[in-house]
């Protein structure tokens, strides 16, 4: 429906095409506030949900693979990215819905030929695959400058620096934003009402099918360094064991999870497949997310404090972005070895070497941060509990909330479309 009216609707109604990479990638899980909370005047046009396609998961299994080893890794960064720009002309190709639709939104990609369309970015390495963006900058720097390209949209300053850097004279600057991901806030949360006595930590990331995939997601989204503060609180503060509860939803090996029960931690472990909602659920009865991330996990942060959820976090590339210091959580400092990005600010969370640099050496000095952190908040609940309530006021005026976010991106399509 191409700016129709709407029987019934005051306002012209435009409509967007929500475009997922192709060939038959699933959309972020971002993307699906779009569909569930439209933007006002905007219709939104999307994909079928999942894909009968095993090219995703393929390309998936091969990109983990290469990462483990550097040689692999450098050759494919030389394949791939041509590859990518030879077969442009045919993943680009529209359907009858963006042909339908007044503009094209590309999610985390540029691979379209449309007349009017606007790209976003978690970082400018998610435009290429998640491959090195620098081989390719001129290329989409020139797809970004096009005029047919009515914006660029970042999910966060850091990446906004990150594309400066990567782009050069290709970035677009005149078309390009910050819009946060968001999400709805949810006034069912737990509360201290509802406080029986035991704080309950969550630590919540992806849980996939893969063995390769869950032992990047194990060391890098930090599932490995809640392991062993569990089993420093055990040791240095076992009143607390008997104050909490964890609910992990991760891979985990088995052997670390039977050692932590025995020491006395409840612990929780969810290894079935969880719906957005349950998950939101989940983290609703939760009263602290423990997220001792190596990465900028961004909805993480955004769905927990959405729940009125504090969450402790490492100080990493954008975290610092989400998280308000002190007000909405803790942000704690990583490890001095670690490098976490390049010199022109693109995450080297998955690439050779940056896994093993996690595996082969355990900083006490950074867990014992966490751990200060973690005794301050769970000593005494009338110091979570009001971070609890803190967290719960701040997300409902923040730019993360989807009815701010909404509006905000709908006067940038505006914009675009005219």
């Amino acid at each position: 429906m191409r700016g129709s009216w709407i029987v019934g609707a005051p306002t012209l109604v435009n409509s967007f095409y929500l475009k997922s990479r192709t060939p038959g990638f699933k959309l972020h899980s971002y993307y699906a506030e779009f569909l569930s909370n439209p933007l006002p005047g905007w219709r939104v046009l999307a994909p079928r949900t999942g894909s009968t396609s095993r090219v995703p998961g393929m390309l998936r299994q091969f990109h983990v693979a290469v990462q483990t080893s550097p040689i692999f890794w450098n050759l494919s960064n030389l394949i791939v990215p041509t590859l990518e720009r030879l077969a442009f002309p045919y993943t680009s190709r529209a359907n009858q819905l963006e042909y339908d639709a007044d503009i094209t939104y590309c999610a985390n990609h540029v691979q379209t030929k449309s007349r009017k369309w606007v790209a976003d970015c978690e970082h400018v390495a998610a435009l290429t695959g998640y491959y090195n963006p620098g081989l390719t900058s001129h290329w989409l720097g020139h797809q970004l400058q096009e005029r047919s390209c009515k914006g660029f949209y970042c999910w966060s300053n850091k990446a906004l620096e990150n594309s400066k850097k990567v782009l050069g004279n290709g970035f677009p600057v005149d078309k390009s934003h910050v819009v946060y991901p968001a999400t709805s806030g949810a006034p069912s949360s737990r509360q201290r009402s509802s406080f029986d006595g035991t704080l309950r930590i969550c630590h919540m990331t992806t849980h996939r099918s893969s063995y390769l995939e869950n032992i990047s997601n194990f060391y890098v989204k930090g599932t490995r360094d809640v392991l062993l503060l569990l089993k420093l609180v055990s040791r240095e503060f076992p009143k607390l064991t008997r104050r909490i509860t964890v609910m992990i939803r991760a891979w985990c090996p088995a052997s670390y999870v039977a050692k932590l029960k025995a020491l006395g931690i409840k612990i929780e472990m969810i290894e079935h497949p969880l719906t957005r909602v349950d998950a939101l659920s989940f983290l609703a009865g939760s009263d602290l997310a423990l997220m001792p991330c190596h990465s900028t996990p961004t909805m993480a942060f955004i769905e927990a404090m959405s729940r009125s959820v504090p969450v402790v976090a490492n100080d990493v590339w954008a975290n610092a972005e989400y998280l308000l210091d002190g007000k909405t959580g803790f942000l704690v400092a990583p490890p001095d070895h670690v490098r976490y990005s390049d010199d022109y600010l693109t995450p080297l969370w998955y690439r050779p070497g940056f896994i093993q640099s996690l595996k082969t050496s355990v900083d006490v000095a950074y867990l014992k941060r966490h751990l200060r952190v973690l005794a301050y908040l769970l000593e005494d609940e009338n110091v979570l509990l009001p971070m609890k309530a803190k967290t719960g006021e701040y997300f409902a005026e923040s730019p993360f909330d989807v009815t701010r976010r909404n509006r905000y991106l709908g006067l940038l399509l505006d914009e675009a479309l005219n």
